[in-house]
C-alpha cells in the first residue's frame, strides 16, 4: 500500500488532463513567480458578466450589442434577456426622439417579459410594474397581479431570500382590481407553466 502511494506521488500533476488548473503555464504563475498588479484581479472574460457590469455602470450603448446575441439563445439566458430589457429602457429614457423611445420601451418590455416567462425572479418582479404602468406594453393590472403572484411563489426568490413585491406596489395593483379581476389574475398565474427547453436549445 505504501508503495502505491509513493508511486502516485512521483506522477506529475500535469499528466492528469482532468485537472488543467495545475498547469502554471495556462492558469497562473508558478510558485516561484509573483503575479503583476494586472494579474492579481483578472477581468472576467464572460461576455454576459462584462455586459451586466457595463449596464450597472450606465454604459448601455456598449452593453446592448454584447447582450443581444446571448439573449437570443433562448432558455437558460434569462439574465442576459433581463439585462438587455433594462438597458433598452435606460436608452429609451436618454433618447429625445419619442418614436425611437417608444420602440426601445416596447423591445425592452418584451425582453423582460421573456425572461420572466423563463422563470427569472427579478424579471417577474419587474413585469409587475411594467404591466401596471403600461411601460412598453398595454397597461394590464390583471397581468401585473399575475406576475406578482408568480414572483411571490418563485422558488428562486425564496431560495436566495429576495424580498417579496414591495407593499406599496402591491397596493397600487390591488387598487386597480375588483374581485373578478383578482380571480382572473389567480387563474392566469395557476395556468402559467415554466417553459421547457426544446432539443435545439
Amino acid at each position: 500500500m505504501a508503495l502505491g502511494i509513493a508511486a502516485l506521488a512521483i506522477v506529475p500533476a500535469q499528466a492528469d488532463p482532468m485537472h488543467p488548473s495545475v498547469d502554471p503555464q495556462v492558469y497562473g504563475p508558478t510558485p516561484h513567480e509573483s503575479p503583476s498588479d494586472d494579474e492579481t484581479h483578472p477581468a472576467s472574460t464572460d461576455a454576459g458578466a462584462i455586459a451586466e457590469d457595463l449596464r450597472l455602470k450606465g454604459r448601455c450603448n456598449e452593453a446592448v450589442p454584447m447582450l443581444r446575441p446571448i439573449a437570443n439563445r433562448g432558455l437558460g439566458h434569462e439574465i442576459a434577456q433581463f439585462d438587455l430589457g433594462l438597458c433598452l429602457f435606460d436608452l429609451a429614457k436618454a433618447t429625445k426622439d419619442s418614436g425611437q423611445a417608444g420602440a426601445l420601451r416596447q423591445e425592452g418590455a418584451a425582453w423582460v417579459v421573456r425572461a420572466a416567462n423563463g422563470g427569472f425572479a427579478k424579471a417577474q418582479e419587474a413585469a409587475v410594474e411594467i404591466y401596471l404602468d403600461g411601460n412598453g406594453v398595454a397597461a394590464d393590472p390583471i397581468e401585473a397581479k399575475k406576475w406578482a403572484i408568480l414572483f411571490h411563489r418563485n422558488g428562486m426568490r425564496l431560495g436566495i431570500g429576495l424580498p417579496d413585491t414591495p407593499s406599496a406596489l402591491l397596493e397600487r395593483v390591488d387598487a386597480a382590481l375588483d374581485d373578478a379581476k383578482q380571480d382572473e389574475a389567480e387563474k392566469r398565474a395557476s395556468a402559467w407553466n415554466p417553459p421547457v427547453a426544446s432539443a435545439d436549445e
